[in-house]
């Protein structure tokens, strides 16, 4: 089985289109057997974030196995939706104008006499009645991980200083430590990550990190990697 990673799309829908044309024909790609993993933050900053929820899920009513992990991004959308959290606020910070509008939804609308929990729960209440049972259910089903024998594929990463069992949700949603990123990093498994946005992929021994900041450069990036061997692989759209 091959496995093809894919990095932050952040409603970057043509971009998506792209590589996913280019990883479904290539010669290493086995319909019946082969997973695509993606690791996570599908939503914020670009323009289609609802189109690209779609695009992910037509390749799985087609019988394209794969695996779907929770980025940072993603986690403000399901702590506001299932968790009853007021983090509009903060959200804001990170694109949720955007996304919203991707559903056909103004924030602005709806807090521009503020942030008090009544307002909030009628964007909620909005949002939910607005989003397909196929979406909400997506979101629903997100993961933290994805581990193979030799891999472990999350959002951001992991903090050095703990055995993987000991890894929290923080750690896999919102790692950026020093240890982490330095050269002669290891792990029990090489991590395969994004989060963190670098102008090519980072290769090293140990860690992988395939985002390459799509919303702002237009290069939407992936690895395929064959659990049997350390052979690397890497798949690139280029759209600017």
């Amino acid at each position: 089985m091959n496995i093809f990673a894919i990095g932050d799309i952040h409603g970057c829908l043509n971009e998506l289109t792209s590589l996913h044309k280019k990883i479904l024909t290539h010669d290493k790609f086995d319909v019946k057997n082969d997973l695509i993993i993606y690791l996570g933050d599908y939503i914020d900053r670009g323009k289609n974030s609802k189109e690209v929820i779609n695009q992910i899920l037509k390749l799985k009513n087609n019988k394209i196995k794969t695996v779907n992990l929770m980025g940072n991004h993603d986690e403000f959308m399901i702590d506001f939706l299932f968790n009853n959290k007021n983090n509009i606020e903060n959200w804001l910070n990170f694109g949720l104008d955007q996304t919203l509008r991707s559903y056909g939804i103004e924030v602005v609308d709806f807090i521009k006499d503020g942030f008090g929990d009544d307002i909030i729960d009628q964007l909620r209440n909005r949002l939910l009645s607005t989003m397909s049972e196929e979406h909400i259910n997506f979101f629903k089903g997100l993961e933290l991980l994805f581990s193979s024998e030799n891999y472990l594929f999350v959002h951001a990463g992991i903090d050095p200083k703990k055995i993987l069992e000991d890894q929290t949700k923080e750690d896999f949603l919102w790692s950026r430590s020093k240890s982490f990123f330095d050269k002669d990093f290891k792990a029990e498994k090489i991590i395969v990550h994004g989060h963190t946005p670098e102008e090519n992929i980072i290769n090293n021994l140990h860690r992988i990190n395939i985002d390459t900041g799509c919303y702002f450069s237009g290069k939407l990036s992936s690895v395929c990697l064959s659990d049997y061997d350390d052979g690397r692989l890497f798949i690139n759209n280029l759209s600017k």
